[in-house]
């Protein structure tokens, strides 16, 4: 028998009321909105947790590794026409990156809201916002009060709270929360 993982509640049940009081969720009950916090959740805290079991010390050694095959590449690619010569360039970015990471001069935490993973999770969470509420899902909502960056950072602080050692969730703030809410495709 196969066991899956589950998620620890990210939100009490007196909590998970007040939170659709808060935002007007009128469409679906309770159980079915916590049911659709855990699942827009689950994938994201899977591979963060799954990242924090990596080993630092290999991923330092396949950044080296990768630094030095892209600075081959971009060398060869250097001063030829487009699209190759911006492929040369784009290949510089990366190796930056990586020296960045291996010297480990680089925020991570505050990096890692561009990545799918996070978009993802807004994507899940803004589906849910949308079944639930009228109020158009943009930063700043509507005159009723009603807000997709407070319910989002709301649901981010309750993830926190509950799964510590991923750092991410305390660092997104109200213009992370707003850059992550815009970069989704409507």
């Amino acid at each position: 028998m196969t066991s899956r993982f589950q998620l620890k509640k990210l939100f009490s049940e007196e909590e998970l009321t007040i939170l659709v009081q808060n935002f007007g969720f009128k469409r679906m009950d309770n159980e079915e909105i916590e049911h659709a916090i855990q699942t827009a959740f689950s994938d994201y805290i899977i591979a963060a947790l799954s990242e924090l079991n990596g080993n630092a010390e290999e991923n330092k050694k396949l950044y080296i590794e990768a630094a030095y095959h892209l600075e081959k590449a971009s060398k060869l690619l250097e001063g030829m026409p487009h699209p190759a010569g911006k492929m040369s360039f784009r290949l510089g970015n990366m190796i930056d990156t990586l020296h960045k990471l291996t010297e480990e001069r680089i925020n991570l935490g505050a990096e890692r809201a561009n990545r799918f993973m996070e978009k993802n999770l807004v994507r899940k969470l803004r589906d849910l916002w949308i079944v639930n509420t009228a109020t158009p899902f943009h930063p700043y909502g509507d005159d009723s009060g009603k807000n997709p960056r407070d319910f989002i950072l709301q649901c981010f602080f309750a993830a926190a709270k509950q799964f510590p050692e991923l750092t991410w969730f305390q660092d997104v703030n109200e213009a992370i929360a707003d850059s992550l809410i815009k970069s989704i495709k409507r």
